[in-house]
């Protein structure tokens, strides 16, 4: 019989997610949503281990555990906390004093916790590798659309996620909880329909590009492209708004089934979903646009009686959010002596923003009748003031400043690390830890390389740390107590230092590259491979220089082939590899290829101009050359 494992959250989103994974990696599972409905379940279930949030309304998990530990048949259960704050010094204190099997951070990548609970309470039998068994999903009616792809983006999950509505069917492609690609079956979501509708091109002209796309002359947007019906822009522009709608139409389902598939990949042709702004912002939107509102009140209703309280998780509460000024003073104003019935008796696009700020985690629910857990003197989300994710030609810049501030944390205590000084007063500290949050914060990089997301997860982690440390009176003078005995606030993973030193060198191998320097280049991009070397795009631009460096040797040629296509194996969803393997290609002598290589590119990306301007070149090639043999024959 397998073992039972008990998850206690008041989200029950997470609960249901979570609950779902374990029971793939062969538990039995059961769910508690209060600190003293999680005490009287584990008395009488004696689960295998308890999943126990810190901040459970009624009992907080603390006091859960406390208890649990003076029962003689509760005493040995591991409990694994998760916190939706940054530990404190404290916390980690009272978790080793109690006996906890692990004290985790939300938002906790899926693996990183069924490798935890699969370590303290394994189930009977063979266990099953509970990444690859963790397939999620249920009914929209128990797991809304909005707050699962919420709650992907927080466990860090890599898979396809299927949909299902009726005839509907539609697979998004997740990377670290980030939608990458989108495939639907819907024929008014293809890109022709798509622009007819919009008014850029007319039936006709439709008709006669899949005459021609079906002669082999291209993808429908090269030729429409090649027919001067589109520019670059345009196409560009149109690709994007195609893969964005076929997912913002999704939060318009009222029932639907969904299903998430750990670690696969969309088996056929896919929307690439170049996103230039943060899962967060995407959700955000889709709820406001498009969530049926009976759907929305239907929710509301249900909870009216709560009062609405801030968010508690740093990681949450800067998140990339655009507000209207309206939306900015509604955040503003919840204090926790609000009831959600009150607010959501206003209009309705206020109850459409107050649900999508619940689906986010900015705003959180707690009941009447307790008293609110103690968020400390944390700053209130400011989602308007947070800077915009970067641009593809922003991207540079933010990853240049991202490493100055990676750079010059290291080694600094937590005054350092939030560059005040130790006189500082609270509102000086919270300002500045504010300031430092939204510049680092991982959403702000969902454009940029493995390597550079990875760097921002470890600079929010130090700036976080910093801030519990620090952010108070009470807190500081422990902080320097302590001093003696804690030089460094917080050591950097070693995967961490590697991913700073790496783009470091990248960049300064880019910027050889643009100075026409292909040796210089070549000694940069190698060593950025050398401490980091799973980054694909790294391996990409190492292989072009190599190239570049040695054009006219055969060796060079096959050294920079193997870079490529190693680049494009470790990261298959990046532009980069593949324009330089056209590239290659071309120099190789083979122009099939390297269109299709530029072809994927743009796919990947639809804003890489250098790819649609090589595949102009290779249109204008091919014309050029069916009039010669016109001419020839002609004679």
């Amino acid at each position: 019989m397998a073992k039972t494992i008990l998850c206690a959250d008041d989200d029950r989103h997470f609960c249901q997610i979570l609950s779902r994974a374990l029971s793939q990696a062969g538990f039995r599972v059961e769910t508690a949503h209060d600190g003293e409905a999680a005490l009287a379940k584990t008395r009488e279930l004696e689960p295998a281990l308890v999943t126990l949030d810190v901040m459970l309304p009624r009992l907080d998990g603390f006091t859960v555990l406390e208890m649990l530990r003076q029962d003689e048949s509760t005493r040995g259960t591991p409990v694994v906390l998760v916190s939706g704050c940054t530990f404190t010094s404290d916390y980690e204190t009272r978790a080793r004093r109690l006996a906890a099997a692990a004290i985790v951070k939300k938002p906790v990548p899926l693996d990183q916790l069924l490798a935890l609970v699969s370590q303290h309470a394994r189930a009977d039998g063979t266990p099953r590798n509970s990444a690859a068994a963790a397939d999620l999903g249920g009914h929209f009616e128990e797991i809304p659309f909005p707050a699962l792809l919420h709650h992907l983006h927080g466990l860090r999950a890599s898979g396809v996620l299927a949909l299902e509505n009726g005839k509907k069917k539609k697979q998004i492609q997740l990377r670290d909880g980030i939608p990458v690609a989108i495939r639907s079956n819907l024929v008014n979501e293809t890109l022709g329909e798509l622009l007819v509708a919009s008014g850029k091109i007319t039936p006709d002209v439709l008709h006669e590009s899949l005459l021609r796309m079906k002669a082999g002359e291209g993808l429908l947007g090269q030729v429409l492209v090649a027919m001067h019906m589109l520019d670059e822009a345009d196409l560009a522009t149109a690709l994007h708004r195609q893969a964005e709608e076929k997912l913002l139409e999704v939060f318009g389902w009222e029932t639907g089934v969904s299903k998430f598939h750990t670690g696969t990949r969309i088996k056929s042709s896919a929307n690439t979903l170049a996103l230039k702004r943060s899962p967060a912002s995407l959700i955000f939107e889709g709820v406001r646009s498009r969530t049926p509102i009976a759907a929305i009140e239907r929710y509301l209703a249900e909870r009216a009686d709560c009062v609405v309280v801030p968010g508690e998780s740093p990681f949450y509460q800067f998140q990339d959010v655009e507000l209207s000024g309206a939306e900015r003073t509604l955040l503003e104003r919840l204090d926790g002596m609000t009831a959600l019935g009150t607010l959501a008796r206003v209009g309705q696009g206020v109850r459409r923003t107050l649900y999508g700020l619940l689906v986010l985690e900015l705003v959180e629910l707690r009941e009447v009748s307790k008293e609110a857990p103690r968020r400390g003197d944390s700053l209130p989300p400011r989602a308007s003031d947070v800077p915009a994710a970067p641009t593809s030609d922003d991207m540079e810049g933010a990853r240049v400043e991202l490493t100055a501030l990676a750079e010059r944390m290291r080694d600094l205590d937590a005054f350092g690390v939030l560059g005040v000084e130790r006189s500082a007063s609270d509102d000086e500290i919270r300002f500045a830890y504010a300031n430092l949050a939204k510049r680092t914060h991982p959403d702000r990089y969902v454009v940029a390389s493995a390597a550079a997301r990875r760097m921002a997860e470890e600079v929010f982690g130090m700036v976080s740390a910093a801030y519990e440390a620090v952010g108070t009176y009470a807190s500081r003078l422990q902080y320097l107590r302590e001093e003696t005995s804690r030089r460094k606030l917080k050591q950097e993973v070693d995967e961490g230092q590697r991913a700073v030193r790496a783009e470091l060198e990248f960049q300064k191998g880019e910027a050889a590259l643009r100075g026409r320097r292909p040796d210089l280049a070549l000694a940069h991009f190698q060593a950025a491979v050398d401490a980091y070397p799973d980054e694909g795009e790294y391996h990409a631009c190492l292989g072009w220089a190599t190239h570049l460096a040695a054009p006219s040797h055969p060796s060079a040629l096959k050294k920079a082939f193997a870079h490529l296509h190693k680049g494009r194996k470790l990261a298959p969803d990046r532009a980069k590899p593949y324009l330089y393997l056209g590239r290659l290609y071309l120099v190789d002598g083979r122009p099939e290829v390297a269109e299709k290589m530029f072809s994927k590119s743009v796919q990947l990306d639809p804003d890489c101009l250098e790819a649609l301007r090589e595949l102009r070149l290779l249109n204008m090639r091919k014309e050029k050359s069916k009039g010669l043999v016109r001419r020839l024959l002609r004679r």
